[in-house]
């Protein structure tokens, strides 16, 4: 009798839009390509980013609004699908994930061999939640991180940091670094008309995307702004609760005609395609999707040198002067004017980008959770 289990199932809970919903989404894409009998389990499959998914990949829908709580629905999918390895990702997805597959081994005898996916340093993006519910989830991360087959971090400050909060065995964990953009969608978006009326006009223009959160720390960059070249405008794209606060900022700062916050935009890459300069300024970033992709279009990045390592992973060996300090606007303005004085050439930082295909990502990610 032929198996047909499942290969592979992705759990991501949203489809959302972010960076770690984009990278399942496209490896889902890529083992379906492959033959891969594959398919994406979501807690809610509707979102910006559901369109990109394959019609080759299966989608399930687990139902509910909270990963940990799904846990009971998990059980009964994995059970009838029978899938041969779960890679998840985000940590609540991830807890509730290793919750089901030990229910299923206590009441089966076997389970799927599992990967879970820290996409953030955890110890830094914990700080965030009240103290009560940071000592339940360290306690959680502690107790449950250790069943899983593999823990993954898209950064070396990631995987450090929950190797030390769940005390992990070095061979229990893995860096592996999210894919860069396809080539295909690279030229599709330069041959796009600009999505912006400031990019057709000859004054510089710097790009950043990223959720409008304290995570993102734009209240740095925008003061960065106001201290970098004059004729520098800034375009950022993105939603978030702290959009009126910032566009109050900008205003304070004198900013209001050369920041524009246009929202989630499905077309991120035709901005990448015209843009002049490339700008993160977070507290923390696990492998950043946006600044990648921004070195895939050949455009000079600016960055926060941030918890987590990803932004240094990518840049301190080839272009360490793209680093700043985490909230020091003042360094980072001087990083921006640097950047546009005397920038790289375009084939020199997206050559950066060659080791980051998505094909290497996928192998990677069968060859560690299968191991």
């Amino acid at each position: 009798m032929t198996d047909r289990r499942l290969d592979l199932m992705l759990y991501v809970a949203t489809l959302e839009g972010g960076g770690a919903e984009r990278v399942f989404v496209r490896l889902a894409n890529h083992y379906a390509a492959e033959g891969r009998r594959v398919a994406l389990l979501v807690n809610r499959p509707d979102g910006p980013i559901a369109r990109l998914v394959s019609p080759d990949v299966r989608v399930i829908a687990a139902g509910g609004r909270n990963a940990v709580r799904s846990v009971p629905r998990l059980v009964g999918i994995l059970k009838r699908e029978g899938p041969r390895a779960v890679i998840c990702g985000l940590t609540t997805a991830n807890l509730a994930m290793v919750m089901a597959t030990k229910i299923v081994e206590l009441t089966t005898g076997t389970r799927p061999r599992l990967m879970v996916c820290e996409r953030n340093e955890f110890t830094t993006a914990s700080r965030r939640l009240h103290p009560a519910k940071r000592w339940v989830f360290t306690a959680m991360v502690r107790a449950l991180y250790p069943l899983a087959d593999k823990v993954s971090g898209n950064a070396t400050g990631v995987v450090e940091d929950i190797s030390r909060v769940a005390r992990l065995a070095p061979d229990a964990v893995c860096v592996i670094p999210n894919p860069a953009p396809e080539l295909s969608d690279i030229q599709d978006a330069r041959a796009s008309a600009p999505p912006h009326p400031w990019l057709s006009d000859n004054r510089p223009v710097a790009i950043a995307m990223g959720r409008l959160v304290p995570q993102k720390d734009y209240p740095t960059m925008l003061r960065a702004l106001a201290g970098a070249d004059e004729a520098l405008r800034l375009i950022v794209l993105g939603t978030g609760p702290d959009k009126d606060k910032l566009e109050a900022l900008a205003g304070s700062l004198g900013l209001a005609d050369r920041v524009d916050f246009v929202g989630f935009q499905f077309n991120r890459f035709d901005y990448l395609a015209q843009g002049d300069l490339f700008v993160l300024s977070s507290v923390t970033e696990g492998f950043p999707n946006a600044l990648i992709e921004a070195i895939s279009f050949g455009l000079p990045c600016v960055s926060t040198d941030c918890a987590g390592g990803g932004p240094r992973d990518i840049l301190a060996s080839t272009f360490p002067q793209a680093l700043s300090p985490v909230g020091d606007s003042a360094a980072m303005a001087r990083a921006m004017n640097d950047a546009l004085r005397q920038p790289p050439t375009p084939e020199v930082i997206a050559a950066l980008a060659s080791s980051y295909s998505v094909a290497r990502i996928a192998d990677q990610f069968v060859a560690e959770v299968m191991a």
